[in-house]
């Protein structure tokens, strides 16, 4: 389920899917419970792991330039992370689809 959102004035949408998911742990070596010891990484991860089903040339690098971004015009990591939890759990992960 695409969930479109403004992150550092780019429309992008989010999406996660199991292979967006697998490919976020690939990246982090291991499982999500573990990459979630690592705040920085883990909000850059799982942004990049749910914008690369729709835009499929962003990097890894790209990611945390656009979370960098929003930081900077006064958003928060926090809101980042939980922009990925809505996503998460609009796709079904990690709770209950929304209605």
């Amino acid at each position: 389920m695409d969930r479109r959102v403004e992150i550092a004035g780019r429309a992008l949408r989010m999406n996660y899917t199991v292979n967006a998911l697998c490919a976020v742990e690939a990246r982090a070596g291991g499982s999500l419970d573990a990459l979630m010891e690592r705040q920085f990484s883990a909000a850059r991860l799982l942004l990049w792991g749910a914008l690369t089903e729709r835009q499929p040339e962003m990097t890894l690098e790209e990611a945390g330039e656009l979370i960098d971004a929003h930081v900077r015009g006064g958003g928060t990591l926090e809101q980042i992370v939980e922009m990925c939890a809505e996503a998460l759990e609009e796709a079904g992960f990690f709770g209950k689809p929304a209605a």
